[in-house]
């Protein structure tokens, strides 16, 4: 899925993943392919800086 994103030129791609328990992967574009730059994990706030700064626990977030 991210490869359109990285054709597009998108700098940031957040990816949400609910196994096991709720987890906020954080990639950044570097020469044309997205880099994981920050796993925040359910139980813990994770300050994420870019595109902009958020603090978040995915703890908090559910499927709809």
């Amino acid at each position: 899925m991210p490869l359109p994103y990285a054709e597009a030129a998108i700098p940031h791609f957040w990816r949400l993943e609910f196994d096991h328990a709720p987890r906020l992967i954080v990639s950044e574009l570097h020469a044309g392919r997205y880099v994981e730059t920050t796993t925040a994990l359910a139980g813990a706030t994770t300050r994420i800086h870019a595109p902009f700064t958020v603090d978040i626990d995915p703890a908090g977030l559910s499927r709809q």
